[in-house]
């Protein structure tokens, strides 16, 4: 396996991948209820402590569920599954190589573990990476993928307010059209159903999805996972 870092999928076809970082996380649920409503599938970034933790994410009906439960019915809804490191942390700062492996095979089998599938792609937090990291992450058989198309979701204005919440910088009309105007062949568009290790995230994805995957699939976009977006072949990596 190659060291190589996939930025964006075959140019020349109208496939399109969303892919989820950070979670899972409270606004999950819904993200996977609108995509079900389109019958679009994502791939899913996880962070091992937000599977491991099993903080409550409340759902519609009020009751309360389990990160793991979260990434079972992802898996079970034919999503792809992928690995985002164990917590949030810029994995080039990590002195210790053993600590980095530590973290991201814990990740790894913490999913193989829970839907029976060894994950094959990889993201690392904040995208950052250096080539300690990559050999660390080709040893572990797994291929890095970043994107092409920000969707903004997790940017923060102020950063952490008092009660202890984020104030994101963007609300679903922003989120909307930073999706529809950078959207093209191939994009990997990078979203958000958590942040850095959290279960918070920015609601607002939910309905700018919910606006933008059929004004999407309108101008002939096929959403499909990132396996699929790479099985096509011409793909582009970064310099």
């Amino acid at each position: 396996m190659s060291n190589e870092i996939i930025v964006k999928g075959n140019p020349n076809i109208p496939n399109i991948a969303l892919t989820f970082d950070d979670g899972p996380g409270r606004v999950t649920p819904y993200i996977l209820d609108v995509l079900r409503k389109y019958g679009v599938r994502a791939t899913f970034f996880c962070l091992g402590c937000c599977i491991e933790k099993n903080i409550a994410a409340q759902n519609h009906d009020s009751k309360y569920i389990t990160g793991s439960e979260i990434v079972k019915r992802a898996n079970e809804e034919g999503h792809l599954i992928a690995v985002h490191s164990y917590d949030h942390r810029a994995l080039p700062e990590l002195t210790d190589e053993e600590t980095l492996n530590k973290k991201l095979t814990r990740t790894k089998n913490i999913i193989t573990d829970l839907i029976g599938k060894t994950p094959v792609y990889f993201r690392p937090p904040y995208g950052r990476t250096d080539d300690r990291v990559n050999k660390i992450v080709k040893a572990l058989d797994l291929k890095i993928v970043l994107w092409s198309c920000r969707s903004a979701d997790s940017s923060t204005e102020h950063g952490i307010i008092l009660d202890g919440s984020l104030k994101y910088k963007y609300g679903p009309t922003d989120i909307y059209n930073n999706i529809m105007r950078n959207t093209e062949n191939g994009s990997i568009i990078l979203c958000h159903d958590g942040h850095s290790g959290t279960h918070d995230a920015n609601f607002g994805i939910v309905s700018a999805l919910d606006r933008a995957i059929p004004e999407l699939q309108q101008k002939g976009f096929n959403f499909v996972t990132v396996d699929e977006l790479l099985a096509t072949g011409n793909y582009i990596i970064r310099d």
